[in-house]
């Protein structure tokens, strides 16, 4: 009998730092013993201090190749967003394809920075997350 722990996996996508340019992180592999395992995910997104910088942007890709060089942004759910300092932000997201990341831009300043963590709780079930 499957008890619900077996369908949720957490994974970091980008550990807690401080980052002063744009930032890809590491890829994290969605398949269980070669078959898709989780098909979809409710991201956590914490942004802390930005610095002096104009705009800091996160999205999420995913692709077919764990270098990413057929990376694009998840389709559902993982559109760019503009961030603000010292907030939280959730994205629920359907996945497609094997591999997923973040991606984290910062955009101009004399010296720019950004406290971020990026988290992610993968979920195997017919139907996304509910959101409250």
């Amino acid at each position: 009998m499957k008890i619900l722990n077996q369908n949720i996996h957490p994974a970091t996508l980008l550990p807690i730092g401080v980052i002063t340019e744009t930032t890809q992180g590491s890829a994290v592999d969605s398949y269980l013993s070669g078959r898709p395992a989780y098909d979809s995910g409710l991201v956590d997104i914490a942004i802390g201090n930005l610095g002096d910088q104009t705009s800091t942007k996160v999205k999420i890709e995913e692709s077919d190749a764990s270098d990413f060089s057929s990376g694009v942004t998840a389709a559902k759910g993982g559109e760019e967003i503009t961030v603000e300092a010292d907030t939280g932000y959730k994205m629920q997201i359907e996945r497609k394809k094997r591999y997923f990341r973040a991606v984290v831009t910062i955009i101009a300043g004399s010296t720019p920075s950004a406290e971020v963590y990026v988290g992610a709780l993968l979920w195997d079930a017919q139907r996304p997350f509910p959101i409250t």
